[in-house]
């Protein structure tokens, strides 16, 4: 290995060992306590240091977003290989994207709040540009699914006209009942529910509305929902914290 290799492996893994510690101190005190100055007391590294990593606060929450993005790939990617219909593949996304959730959750909400025009401004372009890469690569996994089906014929809704508008509905009842489950759990409308099932169902609601065959009152989707369970390995994630990334 070269000096400048090592060097590179080093700065790499210092700043895997720098994301681990923001991360955990997004977890106890949230965005609006994140500071480099705070990162910089909780580690060995002076603030200058830090500043060799992270351009801002806003930057360092962007490189989080981005672990979480690589985290969500990786997920999906091993989704797609689930063995079963192209049905059952995207109900895989879904699981997929819901286990993330619940082992990272503050990874799962800061991609989204890693968008408001206040972080974008003062996040660096090239982390910017490693943002929109990885995001182009997680979209890009649910597009190419759903224009299989598409080509396939297993969407029949004349509704369903692109790939992209058939993306954006599956990830936003994912996102969306995954986000209301965490941050909203003794609402009225979630409390009455079994919040096990409730995403399961909404799925179905989703891609049932769009004939996506077979429909959910011909295949048994809740033990597919299992049987991803068992190909994740749910309980070891679960126990563990750690997800593989690309």
């Amino acid at each position: 290995m070269t000096t400048a290799q090592r060097k590179q492996r080093e700065l790499a893994q210092r700043d895997d060992m720098l994301l681990d510690q923001a991360q955990e101190l997004l977890e106890e005190s949230g965005f609006s306590n994140l500071t480099l100055d705070k990162l910089a007391a909780r580690t060995e590294f002076s603030k200058g240091t830090i500043y060799n990593h992270f351009s801002s606060k806003e930057d360092l929450l962007t490189a989080l977003c981005i672990r979480g993005l690589q985290i969500q790939l990786a997920m999906y990617l091993k989704a797609v290989e689930f063995p079963g219909n192209s049905r059952e593949k995207v109900i895989g996304l879904h699981y997929a994207y819901n286990l993330y959730a619940r082992i990272h959750p503050t990874l799962f909400m800061c991609v989204l709040s890693g968008l408001a025009p206040h972080v974008i401004e003062k996040t660096s372009a090239k982390r910017m540009e490693e943002r929109r890469f990885f995001e182009g690569k997680v979209t890009a996994v649910l597009d190419r699914l759903v224009q299989q089906a598409l080509e396939s014929g297993h969407i029949a809704s004349p509704l369903a006209c692109d790939a992209a508008t058939v993306a954006f509905a599956n990830w936003a009842v994912g996102f969306g009942t995954t986000a209301l489950l965490q941050s909203a759990k003794r609402a009225t409308s979630i409390e009455r529910l079994d919040s096990n099932a409730v995403l399961r169902r909404n799925v179905d609601f989703v891609l049932d509305g769009l004939l996506w065959h077979p429909l959910s009152h011909a295949w048994d989707y809740e033990a597919t929902w299992l049987r991803l369970s068992d190909y994740f390995d749910e309980q070891a994630l679960l126990g563990s914290r750690l997800l593989p990334r690309v």
